[in-house]
């Protein structure tokens, strides 16, 4: 296959103006790419969410501000509890782990981690957490690593 000659080139960065300008990526689909990108080395067992209280069809549906949101994460034999509630400027995690043992939470988002220690019986809280997409990376002494899914704040 021959190589592009600079009419071809210019053409095509005409036409990716015009895509830019009238059909433009939406910044969320380019969030989401991206994390599925990072996700391409899985290096842990993965925690899928089981449940959200913010699903449509969720009996224990949540409504008006200032509630609590609940998620549950189950995977390489973990599950996840989160409760996420109103904090000052920011939104304060509630968590426990079942079977409940001590272990590392790491809360990782695309442009900052925030680490924290589990209790005894895997129960840890994360304070000042922003709006936006995260996902829990839960570290065992001597076992495999768990990461959940990415959620939506």
């Amino acid at each position: 296959m021959d190589e592009p000659t600079s009419p071809d080139l210019a053409l095509e960065d005409e036409l990716r103006k015009v895509v830019a300008l009238f059909d433009p990526v939406p910044p969320a689909l380019f969030d989401d790419a991206m994390y599925a990108f990072s996700a391409r080395r899985l290096d842990a067992e993965l925690a899928e969410l089981t449940f959200d209280s913010l699903w449509e069809g969720s009996a224990t549906r949540i409504r008006g501000a200032g509630q609590h949101r609940t998620l549950a994460f189950e995977g390489g034999g973990v599950a996840v509890e989160l409760e996420i509630a109103e904090s000052g400027g920011g939104r304060r995690l509630i968590g426990r782990l079942e079977p409940g043992r001590a272990a590392q939470i790491t809360v990782q988002r695309r442009d900052a981690e925030t680490t924290v220690t589990t209790d005894a019986l895997g129960r840890f809280t994360v304070d000042a957490v922003r709006d936006g997409h995260l996902r829990l990376h839960v570290t065992f002494p001597g076992a495999p690593p768990v990461v959940t899914t990415w959620v939506h704040l």
